[in-house]
C-alpha cells in the first residue's frame, strides 16, 4: 500500500542545492522553470523510514525516462 502524498518526503536535487518537499507539493508545483529538478529519495514524514522511489508516479520523477515518455506522447505532462 502506498503512503499519502502528504506523508511522502522527497529530496529534490538540483546542482544548486537539494531541498526537501512534500510529494503532494510537488505533485502541484513541479520542478517550475528549474528542468533539472528531481527527486532522488523519498521517505516517510511520519517514521522517517526510507522508501523506494516507485512511491513516486512515473510521470512525476522528472527524470530522462520520464521526460522521454511524456516527449513522444507515451505519458500527458502532468504540470502543462
Amino acid at each position: 500500500m502506498q503512503p499519502p502524498p502528504e506523508d511522502v518526503l522527497l529530496l529534490l536535487a538540483h546542482p544548486f542545492g537539494d531541498t526537501w518537499t512534500t510529494l503532494a507539493d510537488w505533485i502541484e508545483r513541479g520542478p517550475g522553470h528549474r528542468p533539472l529538478l528531481r527527486p532522488v529519495k523519498a521517505r516517510s514524514r511520519l517514521t522517517g523510514e526510507d522508501l523506494p522511489l516507485s512511491v513516486v508516479p512515473f510521470q512525476y520523477r522528472n527524470d530522462g525516462a520520464a521526460r522521454l515518455a511524456i516527449e513522444r506522447g507515451e505519458l500527458k505532462d502532468p504540470w502543462t
